[in-house]
């Protein structure tokens, strides 16, 4: 990326992420002046969070999204904030007796083992921060996503790259945050930045959640840093960087301000929970299902204890929580004409909304409850959760049952609130399909999925550090080292630990950064040493995004499949590319590749939209395509398990197209010579 092109998009960034940290700021400053500092970070980061993906939302749902309408609606967000009025003074919230307090033994453990787990973290980001995004999904459809709505600027077409899967009705905040980091520049390599903050965010409203609870300090630390350590979680976030660290955000959050209500009555805190649901619950599938059963039950508690106004405020916060959802569900409906598609709606046999048979989660989409009577493959996939939560959802598990039995005239309600949604979750989640990935009597990739119980955690997590306070000593002993041994062994294999070296300069790094926050906290009474501190840090901060971005864009995709080099070297812009057949999964996906380093080259698979992208049945119309379709090239699979002869392939030499390019997973073909 030329220099000038990589200033440029630094200003669009800094000008948006302005506009929203201003309109973000005046909300908080007036209205939410009564929470403490964290919980006011976690509420900003609610609002902010929120303002991103509007300002991007806005402009696709109006089909004008560019760098420019992202600009303006930045501004009227502004506008709209300075518009909010402050807050009546308010008392000082009741908070309620002390935590039990933490000796300095706990203290030593919940700074080893979270230190721990922050230096693998930030070591394993240093491994990947020059490289490009990895991963089926991310090639497959979130960034493809992103890439067609800036081709497009409008989100209304469903956008398929892969036959028989329903990636382009997905909801798609997540992807919506990608867009954000990717604008601005046309280009991917900030695209981790903002999953790895969202995961920071998750301990913290760990912590938060757990405080709120009259938690001992230390423990909830550990039951932070234990979220953020299962090793799925670490997987997910730092290689992939998909968006499910946005839910688990945002999911934490809206608890965090639930319970605060619970306390509170403060309508304020429950306009926070339902705007970090809203988020959480249009970012993934399981998001739905996570949100539904917690306000299902949250409400349904409040009914049984005879609180007034329980059910209103339960439709508010389910209502508020399913406009996060709106743009997608009507996206579907409009270009799918079914809301949830692929996912048939036909209560009492009665079709609502109709959808064909989804024929690959038939064949691989297995849920754990499939497997309900078959005693061997529920032991392979305990092993596969176990691979994918780790200790954590042995150890919640265990403080669950004990919150259950310690002192139940004195537990506090919000407990038996956490137990109760985190119960329903445990079914729904095994019912959810893909919980046991593989083929049929194979769930070998349950592990990868596993990512959809990561709310049960975040829902038991903070009980397991409430417990530490309320448990015989050697009980809640136990229970806090057994934390720490989570957080140790989760962080090592959720984050990859492998040697020293990298740890090492994560230390180093760490210590620079730590030194500097200091520094800055030394000066700061002196606006002129403020100042320029503020220019070293964005000059560092400026020097160290230039040198990322060319670390990934001088190579990219580059040197994993001879077959994509050639494509990246004859179409690297304004380029049309047809991608055809099937492929494997086992190595880089031709997809996200395709658009090129700018997003330049127009991709779309050869094949027609029944519900479903399916491939062309006979060899007459998927020749009328090749000749309609004007490609410069296509990029055809040489099957699932390569190299087989796909008909794709065979199809396309006859029509006279020549090979450039052969892999074992791909071939590349250009038009038969005029």
């Amino acid at each position: 990326m030329p220099l000038t092109d990589f200033l440029i998009g630094c200003v669009l960034f800094s000008l948006m992420a302005l506009g929203v940290l201003v309109a973000t700021g005046l909300v908080v400053q007036r209205r939410l002046g009564h929470l403490d500092r964290l919980e006011r970070v976690l509420a900003a980061i609610v609002v902010g969070t929120a303002l991103l993906i509007g300002v991007h939302l806005v402009p696709l749902l109006l089909g004008v999204l560019n760098r420019a309408t992202v600009l303006v609606a930045c501004a009227l967000a502004v506008l709209v904030a300075t518009r909010v009025r402050p807050a009546a003074p308010a008392p000082p919230d009741d908070r309620g007796p002390p935590p039990p307090p933490s000796r300095p033994w706990q203290w030593a453990l919940a700074t080893a083992a979270p230190g721990f787990a922050l230096v693998a973290a930030v070591a394993d980001l240093g491994r990947w921060a020059g490289d490009e995004i990895i991963g089926v999904d991310p090639l497959t459809f979130h960034l493809p996503n992103v890439g067609r709505w800036i081709q497009t600027g409008s989100l209304w077409q469903i956008d398929q790259f892969v036959p028989l899967l329903a990636h382009g009705n997905y909801p798609n905040n997540g992807d919506v945050v990608m867009l954000s980091a990717v604008l601005p520049w046309h280009n991917d390599f900030l695209v981790r930045a903002p999953f790895v903050v969202f995961l920071l965010v998750t301990a913290f409203a760990v912590v938060a959640v757990a405080r709120e609870l009259r938690a001992p300090a230390a423990a909830s630390v550990l039951a932070g840093a234990a979220v953020v350590s299962i090793p799925i979680v670490g997987v997910a976030t730092i290689p992939r960087a998909l968006p499910d660290s946005l839910l688990w955000a945002t999911y934490a959050c809206g608890v965090l301000f639930l319970l605060r209500h619970a306390r509170s009555r403060r309508t304020s805190d429950l306009i926070l929970a339902a705007t970090a649901l809203a988020v959480a619950f249009g970012t993934k599938w399981y998001g739905i299902s996570s949100v539904g059963i917690l306000v299902v039950v949250w409400t349904a508690a409040r009914l049984v204890r005879g609180q007034p106004r329980a059910l209103r405020d339960g439709l508010l916060v389910g209502s508020l929580a399913l406009l996060g959802d709106a743009a997608w569900l009507a996206r579907n409906l409009v270009e799918s004409g079914n809301p949830v598609f692929p996912v048939k709606i036909a209560p009492f046999g009665v079709t609502i909304f109709d959808a064909p048979r989804d024929v690959l989660v038939e064949q691989v989409g297995f849920s754990i409850l499939d497997y309900l009577g078959d005693p061997p493959i529920l032991r392979q996939l305990a092993g596969e959760v176990f691979d994918g939560l780790g200790l954590l959802a042995i150890i919640c598990a265990a403080a669950l049952a004990a919150a259950a039995i310690i002192d139940r005239r004195r537990l506090d309600p919000r407990i038996m609130l956490l137990g109760a949604a985190a119960i329903a979750l445990v079914p729904v989640y095994a019912w959810l399909p893909g919980t046991a990935l593989g083929n049929p009597g194979d769930p070998f990739l349950a592990n990868v999925n596993t990512r959809y119980a990561v709310p049960i955690l975040i829902l038991l997590a903070p009980v397991a550090a409430w417990s530490v306070g309320r448990l015989p000593r050697l009980l809640a002993a136990t229970t806090e080292l057994a934390l720490a041994v989570a957080v140790v062994i989760g962080a090592y294999r959720g984050y990859e630990v492998r040697g020293v070296r990298d740890p090492a300069l994560a230390v180093v790094a760490l210590a620079v950064v730590g030194a500097g926050l200091w520094a800055l906290w030394q000066a700061r009474r002196r606006p002129a040493a403020l100042v320029g501190a503020a220019i070293l840090v964005a000059i560092v901060t400026l020097a160290g995004a230039h040198r990322v971005e060319q670390r990934i864009n001088d190579a990219r995709y580059l040197g994993i499949d001879p077959a994509i080099d050639t494509l990246l070297r004859v179409a690297p812009r304004d380029r049309k590319i047809g991608l055809a057949s099937d492929w494997s999964v086992g190595g880089l996906t031709p997809i996200w590749p395709s658009f090129g380093t700018r997003i330049a080259n127009d991709v779309e698979y050869i094949g027609y939209f029944d519900g479903f992208l399916r491939r062309y049945p006979t060899r007459r119309r998927f020749a009328a395509a090749l000749a309609g379709g004007r490609y410069d090239v296509i990029v055809v699979g040489r099957g699932f398990y390569p190299p087989q002869p796909t008909r794709e392939q065979r199809w396309a030499l006859d029509a006279g197209w020549r090979t450039i390019a052969l892999s074992t997973r791909l071939r590349v073909m250009i038009p038969p010579a005029s």
